[in-house]
């Protein structure tokens, strides 16, 4: 702005001065002074119509902790070189990014990687970007905008992991003569058709081919159904202002329900803010919910935790019920010794420091796993 203002003044006064003196070389050099500022605004308008970048992401989806790569290119499609360049990323989280200024030969392009690590789960957007080119006099400097964003995921780490299920140690996927146990979605094998099988089981199209009766027999699975209740009390993570905690979270519940889908066990996730369930799987094929979920969910509810507990009536009798939290007082663990009088299953999962409970807990028949912020560490308590 300064050096135009500057030749703006100098160009007045010259041509002021031109005109009390009546020189013709002074109106030649006026004349020229003007074309040659002209001609640097014709250029700049030029090369902004000519410059063009083309943003490519190498993953749309990482892990948290990972790092995100991705690759800008400045096209110059003048016949003319470019002699100040300088990109602007207004990606929220790459504020550390230093600009710098190239120089770009006629058809020609440059490609700029940049990269850097997330540390919380989300959906997350790359730009906008802005173009900022000057003429090679420092006299025009002009500004192109493209405000196109890339779109990318951050997940939670998923760890391996084994929930120990006291409906499922004790019955398990057996072999039982209870019909009342058969899975009718998985069949275990053919077999020719006796005397009293039910009409049902008839497998019509193998029995066509076969030219005789064949029955079908079902897989048995006697196995506990999970709900977890996922606590996004914000005032529970009053002092987890890096968010580790909350991204512990999150872990520990697609681990889980990783868990229980491979095992073809049924597993619901609770809706915190409704108190209902809102997600539901039985197999791997549908972990792709719960991971969407966890992408949607953040402790921002001010409802507490107590209320959810007092719901217990509404929980069935035969399912285990998993609770994930960073905090455990007095009340919730009261509201946690009922639940578990009721002679419903409890395991806690308890996603902050170990010592801050273990004395609560001790006389209390709950077990209780401690997820780790590096490792997953299981501690099972051991009652009379």
């Amino acid at each position: 702005m300064r050096n135009k203002i500057f030749l703006l003044l100098l160009l007045i006064v010259s041509f002021a001065f031109a005109i009390f003196t009546g020189g013709k070389i002074l109106y030649l050099l006026v004349y020229e002074f003007a074309f040659f500022i002209l001609l640097n605004y014709l250029y700049i308008r030029h090369i902004k119509n000519s410059i063009d970048i083309y943003v490519i992401s190498h993953k749309d989806e990482i892990t948290v902790g990972e790092e995100i790569a991705y690759e800008i290119t400045l096209i110059n499609n003048s016949f003319l070189p470019v002699f100040n360049l300088k990109i602007i990323d207004y990606t929220p989280l790459n504020a550390k990014f230093k600009s710098e200024e190239w120089y770009l030969m006629p058809f020609k392009n440059k490609k700029v990687q940049k990269k850097f690590v997330i540390s919380k789960r989300g959906i997350y957007f790359l730009g906008p970007f802005e173009v900022e080119i000057k003429d090679p006099f420092g006299i025009f400097n002009v500004v192109k905008k493209y405000d196109f964003k890339l779109k990318f995921v951050v997940l939670p780490r998923i760890h391996n992991i084994n929930v120990e299920l006291k409906a499922r140690q004790q019955l398990g996927n057996i072999e039982a003569e209870n019909k009342a146990f058969e899975d009718y979605t998985n069949i275990s094998q053919l077999r020719k058709y006796n005397y009293g099988d039910s009409i049902k089981r008839i497998h019509w199209k193998v029995s066509a081919k076969k030219r005789e009766l064949y029955v079908k027999e079902f897989q048995v699975s006697a196995m506990s159904e999970v709900y977890i209740l996922w606590d996004l009390d914000k005032n529970h993570f009053a002092m987890d202002t890096q968010g580790i905690i909350d991204e512990n979270c999150a872990e520990c519940m697609l681990s889980i329900a990783k868990f229980c889908l491979l095992h073809s066990i049924p597993v619901s996730v609770i809706d915190y803010n409704t108190g209902k369930v809102h997600i539901k799987g039985r197999t791997i094929k549908d972990f792709k919910n719960f991971i969407e979920a966890s992408l949607r969910n953040f402790p921002v509810y001010e409802k507490s935790l107590e209320d959810f507990l007092r719901l217990y009536k509404s929980i069935p009798y035969d399912v285990t019920l998993i609770l994930i939290t960073p905090y455990l007082n007095n009340v919730i663990l009261g509201e946690l010794a009922d639940l578990r009088s009721s002679n419903r299953e409890l395991i806690i999962y308890y996603v902050n420091d170990p010592k801050e409970i273990e004395d609560k807990i001790s006389k209390l028949d709950i077990e209780v796993v401690f997820w780790g912020k590096k490792d997953v560490k299981r501690a099972k308590k051991e009652f009379a």
